[in-house]
């Protein structure tokens, strides 16, 4: 495992052991000698030591997999947690990735059942909301129980989609073992590329919509839709990230 560049600064869970055989650190080398020229420019996010960082984390301690897309493309934006911005230190810092923008909004319209734009939700953040920052939200929802993937694990700088054919066959043996191992797990799926991942896996408990970049008024939408996956796990997760918050803490009075 040491030979891995994804692997070799990781302090790698029992729960993976099992996962990493022969046959996946082999396909792990295929990845990484189709990449070798852009590892060697510093062309890929996150940054090597970031790309595998879930490995680190005891696989029985989730209830929730949130699964996404491939990293954001923008450089020192992708952590290795999907839809984590790593280079965002408050909200109100203005930031050009939609789908954590839509998040939060979604978050706010499970106790409300109404949409507010995010800068009606910013604007309340400390006064009528709470809301932890965002070097806090991700890393709270990790220890609640919520292991954030996307299906491709690398991407160019500035090149979504780029490497998603690469991580094709390590996701599906990855997805496969998380389903087998934690069957009553909830799966959040969101979006074609997570879908299309689940193909073969067929976990039993999945929500599906279409990804937070792109909302709009349509059946299945994350945002717009009648689903809900915060408002539905809301017994599981404090989504708000204030681990003495209580969920009904909202920026407008609750609509009944």
């Amino acid at each position: 495992m040491g030979a891995s560049v994804f692997l070799k600064a990781l302090k790698i869970d029992e729960s993976w052991m099992d996962f990493l055989s022969d046959s996946i650190l082999a396909e792990l080398s295929v990845i990484e000698d189709d990449l070798a020229d852009d590892l060697k420019k510093n062309l890929i996010t996150p940054d090597p030591n970031k790309v595998l960082r879930f490995l680190e984390l005891p696989l029985h301690a989730f209830k929730i997999l949130i699964l996404g897309q491939d990293p954001y493309p923008q450089k020192g934006a992708a952590t290795g947690r999907a839809f984590e911005v790593g280079n965002l230190s408050s909200w109100e810092e203005p930031f050009r990735n939609v789908s954590l923008q839509n998040i939060i909004r979604a978050i706010v319209k499970s106790t409300h059942n109404e949409v507010f734009k995010f800068s009606e939700i910013r604007k309340q953040l400390g006064k009528t909301i709470l809301l932890a920052p965002p070097a806090k939200l991700f890393v709270d929802w990790e220890q609640q129980g919520v292991l954030l993937l996307n299906t491709a694990y690398t991407c160019k700088i500035d090149q979504p989609n780029s490497h998603t054919k690469i991580w094709n066959n390590f996701t599906e043996a990855l997805l496969i073992y998380i389903k087998d191992r934690m069957p009553e797990l909830i799966w959040f799926v969101w979006g074609n590329n997570a879908q299309c991942a689940l193909e073969g896996v067929h976990p039993k408990n999945a929500i599906f919509t279409y990804h937070p970049s792109r909302c709009n008024p349509r059946p299945n939408d994350f945002l717009y839709g009648e689903t809900n996956c915060f408002a539905l796990t809301a017994y599981l997760v404090t989504w708000l990230g204030c681990a003495d918050a209580p969920q009904q803490m909202t920026l407008f009075p609750v609509v009944e």
